[in-house]
Order: structure tokens, then sequence, then C-alpha cells
């Protein structure tokens, strides 16, 4: 790992609320390309940045809104833009900056090899880590099982057919997320 990566590890660990996610995220990166550019496996550390500075401003709820493009767009770019600014502060090289910032800014659409993969190592992550996170949205009324259950299918349903071994790692992750959100609405239908 390099100097750089450890430190934007450390940060995310220190100030994000759900930094497992962002460290699982680089691990799922590394799994899918172990030869991965310093870029891509810091841009995969520090994607969703703008979580540990909530936005009062923010019209949007990710909760809901996750497929927005006005919400996906105002997500990335703040994203990018915080990760920027973090990297600027840590000194890193004016050439590798923007190619961080550059991921960063796409890692919800991908659109190039390096950030489809990106957008499937953020994918797998939270398929994996952040269904907890999902069940409360529905069990504190913050959005409909419906819209739950649409966020996982979307991050599954994401991911590129170009990365088909990401595929593969997605169906089990997303089918075990599926029966989590069942047993959420169960429980709510019965009254426990």
């Amino acid at each position: 790992m390099s100097e750089l990566l450890d430190r934007a590890r450390s940060w995310i660990e220190e100030v994000h609320p759900h930094p497992r996610h962002l460290t699982r995220t680089l691990e799922w990166a590394d799994t899918l390309k172990p030869d991965g550019v310093e870029a891509l496996r810091i841009a995969a550390v520090t994607h969703d940045s703008e979580r540990a500075f909530p936005d009062p401003q923010c019209p949007w709820d990710s909760a809901n809104d996750f497929d927005d493009p006005g919400y996906l767009r105002y997500h990335q770019e703040r994203c990018a833009r915080i990760t920027g600014d973090w990297l600027r502060a840590q000194g890193a090289s004016v050439a590798l900056t923007p190619q961080v910032t550059r991921l960063v800014a796409v890692h919800e659409l991908g659109g190039w090899p390096e950030a489809d993969l990106l957008q499937a190592a953020d994918s797998l992550s939270f398929l994996e880590v952040m269904v907890p996170l999902v069940e409360r949205w529905v069990t504190s009324g913050r959005a409909p099982a419906s819209r739950a259950v649409g966020k996982l299918q979307w991050m599954h349903d994401r991911i590129s057919p170009t990365l088909p071994r990401a595929q593969g790692f997605a169906r089990p992750l997303l089918s075990a997320g599926l029966v989590r959100l069942e047993a959420v609405r169960a429980g709510e239908a019965t009254g426990r």
C-alpha cells in the first residue's frame, strides 16, 4: 500500500460514517484488478467522501433519490471536490489528483474500463456491507421497502457486462440482501 493510499484509508476510517463500505470497495477493486494503479485504489477508498460532510442544503435524500440523475451528478461532483481538496492538502502530485478525482466524479455511472471497475467494486461492497443501512431506511420510515429493494437491484444491475466476474460475485450478494429485506417486510407485516 502506498503511503498516500494508507493516509487516505486512515482519513476515511476517521471521518466517514460508513468506513467499512469504502475499505471494502478498495478490497473489491484489488480483487477485480490486482495490479490496479494508485489512482484507482485511492478513488476506491475515497469515492463517497461527501457522506462524511453532510450538506444541510442538499435537496435530495439518497434513500429515495439514489437513481435520480440530478442527485447522482451532485453526489459524484461533491465527492470529487472533497477528495481533490484532501489530496491537494496532502501534497499529492499534480498528475495523480486529477486522475483520482476524474474516477470519483463518475463512480456511480462508470464510462470507461477503470471507471466501470470502480463502479463494480462500489456495488459489490454496497451489496456486501450496506444492507443493514438499507434495512434501517425501511424500519425508520425513511424509504418504502420498494425503494430499498430498488436500491439493491440498481447496485447489482449497474455492473458493466464487460465485468462478468464482478457480476458473478454480485448475484449471491444481491440474493442475500433481498432475503434480508423480505424478512424486514415480513416483520413489519406481522407487527414485529
